[in-house]
């Protein structure tokens, strides 16, 4: 991202808000599409309600709610008149928040937004696949994010000559059992949970749960990027994604080293005859400072627009 520009005008005011478990983080979008400014985070204990942290934030930008519009991402399903985040303490009521600001909120899941900031395809880097492989054509490409705690999926089709974004719960995806150490993997999360998801199984892993047997070190590693790479493809696979898919969040961060990748693209192009159609599929790792704010600029300026 380039640095932040100047704030949007007053004829035309919006807040972003990404609403997590444990709080909101606000900014305000700037003149440059994708930028934001005035960030700021506002924690859940600190507030009863996210109304409350809302009247907060504007009153300190002297912002009147009456006249702004507001696109949030949150970090679970959207669905029906009240929202919640997931493990989150906030229940968030949607006529009220339309009874306080400019009209109807305009508000997808956290992934979503992310994908919102992929619209453009801006430049990322290879993750185990040649660079020359993101193709110029407008079909679908996707983004996988995972972070500590959370992985999800959203897909951004370009078909059809004009821009949509699909939204899913892809991180809910039951795990695929591939050999007899998947199963003994799929039986151990099921033990533990009642179900055995990929978002369930790397999360243990992550966290140091105990699954068949104790892993550490390079067996751990090994694991956890081939889990990864086969939910990848999953995704790539569900979504026709052949366009490629950026991978984005603090667990990509901390795998995204050279030595991963040949392990990771291996896991990602194992699908029998489908392997053609995966070799064919990039993969690369996307940084933004900010994520669903960032992408819920690029929202907001395009309503703007259109």
């Amino acid at each position: 991202m380039q640095p932040a520009a100047a704030p949007i005008g007053l004829g035309d005011r919006a807040i972003l808000a990404y609403v997590g478990s444990d709080g909101v983080d606000f900014a305000l979008p700037s003149s440059a599409p994708g930028d934001v400014v005035g960030v700021e985070r506002i924690g859940a204990a600190d507030c009863p309600t996210f109304t409350d942290a809302l009247m907060r934030f504007a009153a300190r930008h002297a912002l009147p709610l009456r006249e702004c519009r507001l696109f949030m991402s949150i970090a679970g399903a959207v669905n029906g008149a009240t929202v919640r985040t997931t493990n989150g303490r906030w229940f968030i009521s949607l006529s009220g928040l339309q009874a306080v600001t400019a009209g109807e909120p305009v508000i997808v899941n956290d992934v979503a937004a992310i994908a919102w900031a992929t619209a453009e395809r801006p430049a990322a880097r290879p993750f185990g696949a040649a660079g020359d492989l993101f193709r110029g054509q407008k079909g679908r490409h996707a983004v996988v994010s995972a972070w500590r705690g959370g992985l999800g999926a959203a897909c951004v089709d370009r078909r059809d000559g004009f821009l949509k974004i699909v939204e899913s719960e892809a991180g809910h995806t039951p795990f695929a059992v591939e050999n007899e150490e998947d199963w003994q993997i799929a039986k151990a999360c099921i033990a533990q949970h009642g179900d055995a998801s990929y978002e369930r199984i790397l999360f243990d892993l992550m966290d140091g749960v105990p699954l068949h047997h104790a892993v550490a070190g390079a067996e751990l590693d090994r694991l956890f990027v081939t889990l990864l790479g086969r939910y990848s493809a999953t995704i790539a696979l569900t979504f026709a994604a052949w366009d490629g898919l950026y991978l984005f969040g603090t667990v990509f961060d901390r795998i995204g080293v050279p030595h991963n990748a040949p392990a990771f693209r291996a896991a990602f192009e194992g699908k029998g005859k489908l392997r053609g159609l995966l070799q064919q599929t990039p993969t690369q790792l996307i940084q933004m400072r900010h994520g669903s704010l960032n992408g819920l600029s690029i929202l907001y300026s395009r309503t703007r627009t259109s």
